[in-house]
């Protein structure tokens, strides 16, 4: 399961959201693009994560750094995101 997929799962719960449309409608998106995010075929953008974090009350950090994997492929790259910017 990817993290796209368990913040959608954690809104779901929160808010007692019983279907994709549901939560579609509660995040402001298409139905299409839920099914993509629950489908793994992408991540969430960045805009979206900050309002599940809102929604389910989370830090924005840890959003950040839990959708790194799903957005970046690459283990170098999550590895510098991870180790924050340069003094």
């Amino acid at each position: 399961m990817t993290y796209t997929i368990e913040l959608l799962n954690m809104v779901k719960a929160k808010h007692g959201l019983g279907s994709d449309y549901q939560l579609a409608k509660k995040l402001g998106v298409s139905t299409a693009r839920v099914s993509n995010w629950m489908k793994a075929k992408c991540a969430m953008d960045w805009d979206t994560a900050f309002q599940v974090a809102d929604l389910i009350g989370i830090d924005d950090q840890k959003v950040v750094y839990g959708l790194l994997k799903d957005k970046y492929e690459n283990p170098r790259i999550i590895n510098a995101l991870q180790q924050g910017a340069p003094a």
